[in-house]
C-alpha cells in the first residue's frame, strides 16, 4: 500500500552537463518523474535550438541508470524496487529511437508487443556494436592479405586496395565526429584503420631487413599521431598504438645494430613492465588542478573609494584570479575521466610491448627453455596483479589482458619445450581457469578481505623482485660465472 506522500529520498543525477543533486520520491514509477529530470536537465543548454542534432534529440527518450554499473533502471519500476540507496550517484541519458511510434489498433499493438518482447536484447546499440565488430574482422581480414599472402600475384593491387580503405575509415570517422558529432561511430571508424595502416607499412617496407621494421614502426607512429589530430576523438588507441609501435620499433632498431636478441627482447620485457608499476605516479598530475592562489592586497582601504560601475584594471584583474575560478563538478569529473583514459593507454601500449617482446624472446630459437619461461611467467604475474591497485575497469582491463595473453602465449609455445615444461604450463593454465572460475562465483564484495590483499601484496612484491634475477638468468651471466 502506498501512502499519500512517498518517502524521498536525495540523489544525484548526472546528464549533459549538468549534476542534479534531488529528492526523488522512493514509491512512484520511475516514468513519472523522469520528464521532469530531462526537463531541469536540458534547461541549461541554451542554445540548442540552433543545434543541428536538435533534430535527432526529438526523437529520442530519456533512460535513467546506475552511474558506477551502467545498469538502467526499468521505467515501470519504482527507485524502492529498484534498490536505489540515498545518496546513489545515477546517469539521465538520451537514446535515440529509430523511429517515431505507431499507432495500431489493441490486436495489431498486441502483435507487435508480443515481438518487442521476444527480441528485447536488439536495438540501436547492439546493431552499432555488430557494426563495429563486423569493421574489425574486416580489417583483421585485410591485415591477413596484407601479412600472410605475400607472394600473391595482386599483392600490391591489395596494398593499394588496403591503402585505400585505411583512408575512407579516417576519412568517415573525422566526419563522424566532426559534422554529425557521433563520437562512438568515429572512434570505431578510425582505430580500425590503425592494423590496416601498420600492416601496409609492413608490407612495403619489410624487404629493407630490420632497418626497414623500425623505419615501418616509426611510420605507423607518426601516422596515430596524425588520425588522432584529424579525426578528434578516440585518443586512447592512437596513444597506446603510438607507444606500442614506438617502443617495438626502438628494439627493432637495437637489432638491426647486431646487439644480441636475448638482451634487447629482456631489456624491453623489463623496463616495460616496471614501467607499468611507475605511470600511476608518473601521471598523477593529468587529473587535476592548478592550485588556487590569491594575492595579498596591502591596501584594501583604497577600494572603498573605487566607482562599482567603472571597474579598474586592479579590480578586474581580482575578478581573475584562479582562486574566483573554481572548477565545477562536470570539469572535475571530465577530467578525471580523461586522466584515466590516458593512464590506461600508456599502461596497454607499454604491457602490449612486454608482450611482443616475451613472444619473440620465446619464438626464437629451437624451442622454449625454462629461464625464458619463468621470464614470462614472472611478468604477467606483475602486471596481473599490478591491475588489482587501478579504480576503473578500463585501466585493469589495460594491463590484465596483456598479461593473460603473456600466460596464453607462453604456456601455447611452451609445448615445444623440453618435459616436463609442457605439463607445467597445462597446469598453469589449469589453475588460472580454475581461479577465475571461483572468482566468477564468489558473492562480489566492494572491497576485498585483509588476508586476501596482504597476500596479493606479498605475491606482487616477490614477482617484482624476481624479474632481475631472471633476466639475467635468460642472458646467461650465472653461467658465465659459472653457476648452474
Amino acid at each position: 500500500m502506498v501512502s499519500p506522500a512517498p518517502e524521498q529520498i536525495r540523489v544525484s543525477v548526472y546528464g549533459g552537463r549538468t549534476q542534479l543533486d534531488i529528492a526523488l520520491p522512493l514509491d512512484v514509477p520511475i516514468s513519472g518523474f523522469v520528464s521532469d529530470l530531462a526537463r531541469l536537465v536540458r534547461s541549461r543548454d541554451t542554445g540548442a535550438d540552433d543545434d543541428p542534432a536538435t533534430k535527432d534529440e526529438r526523437r529520442s527518450f530519456w533512460v535513467l541508470s546506475r552511474f558506477d554499473t551502467g545498469a538502467v533502471l526499468r521505467p515501470d519500476r519504482t527507485l524502492r524496487e529498484a534498490g536505489v540507496a540515498s545518496g546513489e550517484l545515477l546517469r539521465l541519458s538520451a537514446e535515440r529511437a529509430l523511429s517515431p511510434p505507431t499507432l495500431y489498433d489493441d490486436v495489431v499493438d498486441a502483435v507487435g508487443r508480443l515481438n518487442k518482447a521476444a527480441y528485447a536484447a536488439w536495438g540501436a546499440v547492439s546493431a552499432r556494436w555488430m557494426a563495429f565488430v563486423a569493421i574489425h574482422l574486416a580489417a583483421i581480414g585485410i591485415v591477413y592479405c596484407l601479412v600472410g599472402r605475400v607472394d600473391a600475384v595482386n599483392h600490391w593491387a591489395i596494398v593499394g586496395l588496403s591503402g585505400v580503405v585505411a583512408l575512407t575509415l579516417v576519412g568517415g570517422a573525422a566526419m563522424a565526429h566532426r559534422s554529425y558529432r557521433l563520437d562512438d561511430v568515429a572512434a570505431g571508424l578510425g582505430w580500425a584503420a590503425i592494423p590496416i595502416t601498420a600492416g601496409i607499412a609492413w608490407t612495403v617496407l619489410a624487404r629493407y631487413g630490420e632497418y626497414g621494421l623500425a623505419a615501418a614502426c616509426g611510420a605507423v607512429v607518426v601516422l596515430c599521431v596524425v588520425y588522432d589530430r584529424v579525426i578528434g576523438t578516440g585518443h586512447w588507441a592512437y596513444l597506446a598504438g603510438a607507444l606500442l609501435f614506438g617502443v617495438v620499433g626502438v628494439a627493432l632498431l637495437c637489432r638491426a645494430l647486431h646487439l644480441r636478441a636475448d638482451v634487447v627482447f629482456v631489456s624491453l620485457a623489463l623496463c616495460g613492465t616496471l614501467l607499468c608499476l611507475l605511470v600511476p605516479r608518473l601521471t598523477a598530475r593529468l587529473g587535476r588542478f592548478k592550485t588556487p592562489t590569491v594575492e595579498a592586497e596591502p591596501k584594501r582601504e583604497a577600494w572603498d573609494f573605487e566607482n562599482p560601475f567603472e571597474p579598474t584594471a586592479a579590480s578586474r584583474q581580482r575578478d581573475d584570479d584562479s582562486g574566483v575560478a573554481l572548477p565545477t563538478a562536470e570539469a572535475v569529473w571530465a577530467k578525471a575521466e580523461s586522466a584515466a583514459i590516458t593512464r590506461a593507454a600508456v599502461l596497454f601500449g607499454l604491457a602490449a610491448a612486454v608482450a611482443v617482446s616475451l613472444t619473440l624472446l620465446l619464438s626464437d630459437g629451437a624451442g622454449v627453455r625454462w629461464p625464458t619461461f619463468a621470464l614470462a611467467l614472472g611478468c604477467a604475474a606483475v602486471l596481473g596483479l599490478r591491475s588489482r591497485i587501478f579504480d576503473t575497469w578500463f585501466e585493469r582491463a589495460a594491463v590484465a589482458a596483456p598479461a593473460l595473453a603473456i600466460v596464453a602465449g607462453a604456456c601455447v609455445l611452451a609445448q615445444r619445450g623440453v618435459q616436463p615444461m609442457p605439463v607445467v604450463a597445462v597446469a598453469v593454465l589449469l589453475a588460472i581457469a580454475v581461479s577465475a572460475a571461483l572468482a566468477g562465483l564468489s558473492r562480489p564484495v566492494d572491497r576485498e578481505s585483509g588476508r586476501l590483499s596482504t597476500l596479493a601484496a606479498y605475491c606482487e612484491y616477490v614477482a617484482v623482485g624476481s624479474l632481475l634475477p631472471l633476466g639475467l638468468w635468460v642472458v646467461g651471466v650465472y653461467q658465465r660465472l659459472g653457476l648452474r
